[in-house]
């Protein structure tokens, strides 16, 4: 099996988390991901649905997700017609990729292994949104502030997807979906607009 190297030099491996200035930093650069495309009609929604456990989103910027012992995963709405699935260990993407594969009709629907293309970095801390809003014109309070709520954005000029994990509580958190090759220059000025938070 390949191991995948975090992207993100800097930060410590493990999942180990690094502070500044009351923002932490986690990279999960070994998170599977899936990219599924198809008419989301209801027979193709009702039979993957089926298959990963969780109802595929149908509400823009949305997402659901399944946390059980066997299975955990959020499947995340990209567009009209494709999903993100991602999958916290490697041997349930095997199965589910699969799944989905044999499933579908490669005619009408794509189903492909994304997981080398971006990595995750969780972001969290009481003024993270002050922190973010620095970088971005996307207005967070309004479009991040509900749950299982996700938005697709430029962060300097680079396309990020940015999935609220827990909108309600006093710390919010987020998972900030960059591609890799960009994942330590959107790190670098995420560091660098620490340093003159108002704490």
């Amino acid at each position: 099996m390949l191991y995948r190297e975090k992207a993100i030099n800097t930060l410590p491996k493990d999942y180990h988390t690094i502070r500044h200035s009351n923002i932490t930093f986690q990279e999960l650069p070994f998170f599977e991901k899936i990219n599924l495309r198809g008419d989301p009609n209801n027979d193709f929604i009702l039979k993957n649905s089926k298959i990963l456990g969780s109802v595929l989103p149908v509400a823009p910027n949305t997402f659901t997700h399944t946390y059980t012992k066997d299975k955990k995963l959020k499947v995340i709405w990209l567009g009209p017609n494709e999903w993100l699935i991602v999958i916290e260990y490697q041997s349930e993407k095997n199965d589910i990729f699969s799944k989905l594969q044999s499933s579908n009709n490669d005619k009408e629907t794509s189903v492909t292994d994304v997981s080398e293309n971006r990595t995750i970095i969780r972001i969290s801390g009481e003024k993270l949104f002050i922190l973010l809003s620095k970088f971005l014109t996307l207005d967070l309070d309004k479009n991040l502030s509900d749950q299982l709520c996700c938005a697709q954005t430029l962060f300097a000029k680079v396309p990020i997807l940015l999935v609220s994990n827990n909108p309600h509580e006093e710390i919010p958190e987020i998972d900030l979906f960059i591609n890799r090759s960009h994942a330590n220059y959107i790190y670098n000025l995420l560091v660098d607009g620490t340093k003159n938070l108002d704490f």
